[in-house]
């Protein structure tokens, strides 16, 4: 018997269908006031939409955003929806967050780089999140924002990136005011999700 290497088939769509759309719940983290709800209304305007004045989340803000993911980053092309959970950070809210954490696939945790007690404050949040959700590990990004105020900059890239690898998280840096880096770990949050399968569209539903 001649061993025949096996073929693989084109991971391309056939013309004229669309490319299939995943649903997943994205929960959103950090301290009070690091650009938290800035990051997600950029990215879910295409950056259109960033907030003049600071307004302080009270629980859970909700926003979407279709976000498409082609290769290398996936075997084919995707559509990925991202239900992102924006929390609060204030204290007051701690309790009231558990049950919009319930059902999360991916996580975003945001830091200042002005502040160097937000990146602590990061894992904090997100140890909590992974005790809510009865995980040891969650697919998601850190991201260090704020980088326009680079002369006012705290925190050394290392650390975001020390934070990132304790976790398995990937890093990024962005500054929601210029809309610099905005897209890229909410499109790497896609991705990875994308890269662990489907989950039944009507459980995510019940999440949301």
């Amino acid at each position: 018997l001649v061993a025949r290497p096996c073929r693989r088939r084109s991971a391309a769509r056939p013309p004229g269908r669309m490319p299939p759309t995943l649903r997943r719940k994205v929960v959103v983290i950090g301290d009070p006031a690091v650009g938290k709800s800035a990051l997600v209304h950029m990215f879910a305007s295409s950056g259109t939409r960033f907030p003049k004045q600071y307004n302080m989340t009270c629980g859970v803000e909700l926003a979407h955003k279709i976000t498409q993911v082609a290769p290398p980053a996936a075997e084919s092309e995707a559509n990925v929806e991202l239900y992102m959970f924006d929390s609060g950070g204030q204290d007051i809210f701690d309790e009231m967050l558990p049950p919009f954490w319930e059902g999360a696939d991916g996580a975003v945790l945001v830091y200042d780089v002005t502040r160097g007690h937000t990146v602590d404050a990061c894992a904090h949040r997100f140890r909590r999140l992974l005790q809510v959700l009865g995980q040891d590990r969650l697919p998601g990004a850190v991201v260090a924002n704020k980088i326009d105020l680079h002369e006012r900059a705290e925190v050394e890239r290392g650390a975001g990136h020390a934070l990132a690898e304790a976790f398995g998280l990937g890093y990024f840096e962005a500054s929601a005011k210029d809309g610099d880096g905005v897209d890229a770990p909410f499109q790497h949050v896609a991705a990875e999700l994308l890269k662990l399968g489907s989950r039944p569209a009507d459980e995510v539903a019940q999440d949301l």
